[in-house]
Formats: C-alpha cells, sequence, structure tokens
C-alpha cells in the first residue's frame, strides 16, 4: 500500500468514526483511524529517537575504544621500560666482581710460594703486592657504586609505578564502554519495539480494530519505558566511570610532575646502562 493510499484510509477511517460516533454514540469493537493515525505518528517520532540514540551510543563507545587503545599503549611502553631497566640492574649485577671472589684472589696472589717451598725474595714479593694491589684497583674500578645501585632500583621501582598507574588508567575505561555497549543494544530493544508498533498499528488501521490498536499501544509504552531506564542507567554508569577516568587521569598526571620533577635533580638525568660516567668519577 502506498503512502497516498494510506492516507486516504486514515482520512476514511476518521470520517467513518465520526459518522459513528454521531449515529450511534459509540464505536463499538471499532478503532478510530484518527486515533490510530496518531499512535502511528508518536511511534514514528520514538523510532527516530532510538535511531538516533542507538548512532549516538555507537559512535561514543567507538571513540572511547580508541581512547583506551592509546591508553593501553601507553602502559605497554611503560611496561617495556620497566622490563629494561630490571634487566640492566641484573646485568650490572652480574658482571659486578664479588667482594668473597676479590678477597680469594688477594689472598692465593699474596700467599702464593715457588714449588721449592722457599720465601720469596724481596723482588718477588713486591711484585706478588703489586699485582694483588692492581686485582684490588681493578675489581674497585669495575664495581659500580652504591649511590649507582641505588639509583636504578629507584628507577626500577618508578617504572614499575608508571606502568602500574598506566594499566590502571587504561582499566577505568572499562565501564564506560560497557555502559555504551548495554545502551546501544537496549535503544536497539526499543527501537524494534517501535517499527513492530508501527507494523501492527498499520494491521489495526487495515481491520479497524482496537484490540489490536491498544497491542500497538503497549508496544509503543514498552519503547518509551525502555528509553527511559536505559538513559537513566546509561547516564549514571557513565558519570561513574567518568569519575573513574578522571581520578586515574589525576593521579597520573601527579605522578608525571613528581618525574620531572626528579629529572630537575642535579645528577638525576643520566641515562641508566652508561657506566663509562661512574668509571671516569673513580679515574678522577
Amino acid at each position: 500500500m502506498s503512502v497516498h493510499e494510506l492516507a486516504e484510509k486514515i482520512e476514511h477511517m476518521s470520517h467513518a468514526g465520526h459518522g459513528e460516533h454521531g449515529g450511534h454514540g459509540g464505536h463499538g469493537h471499532k478503532a478510530s483511524g484518527t486515533h490510530i493515525g496518531i499512535t502511528m505518528a508518536v511511534l514514528g517520532v520514538m523510532l527516530a529517537l532510538c535511531s538516533a540514540l542507538v548512532g549516538g551510543q555507537r559512535t561514543e563507545l567507538i571513540g572511547t575504544m580508541v581512547t583506551q587503545s592509546t591508553k593501553w599503549g601507553l602502559a605497554q611502553a611503560e611496561a617495556t621500560k620497566f622490563r629494561v631497566i630490571e634487566a640492566d640492574l641484573e646485568l650490572l649485577k652480574s658482571i659486578s666482581p664479588k667482594p668473597d671472589e676479590i678477597r680469594k684472589v688477594e689472598q692465593t696472589l699474596r700467599t702464593k710460594r715457588s714449588s721449592s717451598g722457599k720465601a720469596d725474595d724481596e723482588d718477588t714479593a713486591e711484585l706478588k703486592d703489586l699485582i694483588a694491589s692492581s686485582t684490588e684497583d681493578m675489581a674497585d674500578l669495575l664495581t659500580p657504586d652504591p649511590e649507582e645501585i641505588t639509583r636504578f632500583k629507584k628507577l626500577s621501582r618508578a617504572y614499575e609505578r608508571d606502568h602500574r598507574e598506566a594499566k590502571e588508567d587504561a582499566e577505568a575505561y572499562d565501564g564506560k564502554i560497557e555502559a555504551h555497549q548495554e545502551a546501544a543494544e537496549h535503544y536497539e530493544w526499543a527501537q524494534l519495539a517501535a517499527e513492530v508498533g508501527i507494523v501492527v498499528a498499520s494491521i489495526a488501521l487495515l481491520l479497524s480494530s482496537r484490540g489490536i490498536w491498544f497491542a500497538s499501544i503497549a508496544l509503543g509504552a514498552l519503547c518509551a519505558g525502555t528509553l527511559g531506564v536505559t538513559f537513566v542507567q546509561t547516564r549514571a554508569s557513565v558519570e561513574a566511570a567518568e569519575g573513574r577516568i578522571k581520578a586515574a587521569a589525576e593521579n597520573e598526571q601527579k605522578l608525571e610532575t613528581d618525574d620531572d620533577d626528579d629529572d630537575a635533580t642535579p645528577g638525576a638525568s643520566a641515562e641508566p646502562g652508561a657506566p663509562a660516567k661512574p668509571e671516569a668519577a673513580k679515574g678522577e
């Protein structure tokens, strides 16, 4: 049936309804074409509203997911920094001479005797002392300063904290994503109810059935109720999620400010993994 024919049918049913009302004083079991037409118009408006809300929620969902993806990228970068500094610290510990091993080598050099068991002459003893002293100096040169080890550990703790905070910042978007997903799904249910309601109202118009018209009204009420409940729930969920996101962002910003203050401290800007500076300091 074309739109023009449907309009003519509505007009015809409207006139018929008015005639029945004037002639018999009531409709009986037949529905007024005017009332059905108004119902269809209201359902059409609700259908358009549902469609707009579904599109808006999907747009918000995509935007939130893109933002969270960016946050997860930052969290992965912080995790990489933490793993690198941990590996550097373990490497620094592994290549550093152990104090027990140094003392053992020194003792072995100083107490070494010739195969005949005779005591060393003055030159040999002096040479042994020189070798032992050189070994001790070399071990001391290769051993990192305690301040350097402390700095590596501090950086490791800072990177671990940054990774944890970046991860929490990314996870804070889960609630907002879930809220938009559920809202889009529920608005689609309301949209389906409006569409079915329009079809049922069309049937009621063709059959002039009041019972079918009431069914279309019930579907319209279901659509309106779903819209209202979904809107209230989504608004509350999104506000709560945005509060968590804001708190996580403020905490991360505070940590970044603290890191900038630490970097501005003299001697804190040196990058780990460059042993040339501690060796130069010892050489001086």
